[in-house]
């Protein structure tokens, strides 16, 4: 009786601390990451609500900004200095840990991080160039290593490592207090069907650019681009020739968008200015409806952003008399 008392009464946590690491599911790693995301969003608002017009001026570079603050936050909080959690992570009851259970060096939390991070910041970065080249390897680049991220996320069921945490050669699983992880064979042909989709999005990509480039004839557009950004007064000018379907049939039209990198005194002044070169960069603006330009200023720091915007619609043939009656004004000043 005294020997079955004794090994009931053995302590529920040292039975616990024998059994391997369960590695954590899909849904409660998605759901650390998004309050992640939102602890970052709030911190990047309060610093762009103080810094608008510096964080403004940084354009592209402004994403390093919120790189680096992402890269401090995840780096130190999901290596050993952390205890590998961040605080999704902690209110989520998960952790990154490695092989022997053990949370990671800041070395390989770092690099863990830059796998996916640096495809994410570069998303939507306002790249200054019209070269189309540059454009689509940006974006193969981006959109490649995001497939192999998220088909890893979701069809990894084995070890739930998805690039990043090969990278690493980390892991993420459930509990504060554990041993090592379940020792499970990563399934090689995911890395083949990530790779092939990789090869897909960039042939995809490529074929896109140049049915784009043929059917709408960009080549103007393109020239109009590089004036813009020669100009020293924008960041980013991205041009668009489209077409759009309403009660009254086709509507073809352009559309331009013009980052400013100086807070302008007056946003439809600033239109002018654009369709000014527009007009006389693409002679195929005769055969559109309609010239919109956007102008806009403000910031993307990739864990915040905040901008200001004046949109102006008009055709072209009241384009040249906006531009008629503002030169008219310049001569009477």
């Amino acid at each position: 009786m005294n020997e079955f008392i004794s090994l009931s009464s053995e302590p529920l946590s040292e039975t616990c601390r024998n059994e391997p690491a369960m590695y954590a599911g899909f849904w409660r790693r998605l759901a650390a990451f998004l309050i992640d995301g939102l602890a970052l969003g709030i911190f990047g608002l309060c610093i762009g609500s103080v810094f608008f017009d510096e964080l403004a001026h940084l354009g592209v570079w402004g994403k390093l900004v919120g790189f680096t603050i992402a890269l401090a936050y995840f780096g130190v909080l999901n290596s050993s200095i952390g205890g590998g959690q961040t605080l999704g992570k902690r209110i989520l009851n998960i952790k990154v840990v490695d092989s022997d259970g053990s949370p990671i060096s800041i070395h390989r939390s770092t690099i863990r991080f830059a796998i996916i991070g640096i495809p994410y910041f570069l998303n939507g970065a306002m790249i200054p160039t019209s070269n189309v080249l540059i454009q689509l390897l940006a974006g193969v680049t981006i959109f490649g290593t995001a497939f192999a991220i998220v088909y890893l996320f979701i069809f990894n069921r084995r070890t739930r490592q998805s690039l990043h945490d090969l990278a690493a050669e980390s892991f993420v699983v459930r509990g504060t207090d554990v041993e090592t992880p379940q020792r499970e064979k990563f399934w090689q042909y995911h890395l083949l069907i990530s790779s092939i989709g990789a090869v897909v999005i960039f042939v995809v990509g490529l074929l896109s650019s140049l049915f784009v480039a043929n059917t709408f004839q960009l080549e103007g557009l393109t020239v109009a681009q590089e004036r813009l950004l020669n100009s020293d007064r924008y960041h980013y000018a991205s041009v668009f020739s489209g077409t759009s379907f309403g009660p009254s049939g086709q509507f073809d039209f352009v559309r331009i968008v013009a980052v400013s990198n100086q807070n302008p005194q007056s946003y439809e002044a600033a239109a002018i200015d654009v369709a000014k070169i527009v007009l006389e960069s693409v002679p195929e603006i005769e055969n559109k409806a309609a010239l919109v330009i956007t102008i806009t200023y403000g910031f993307d720091i990739g864990i915040a952003s905040a901008w200001q915007n004046g949109s102006y619609n008009h055709s072209r043939q009241e384009w040249a008399e906006i531009l008629q009656s503002s030169a008219a004004h310049e001569n009477e000043d």
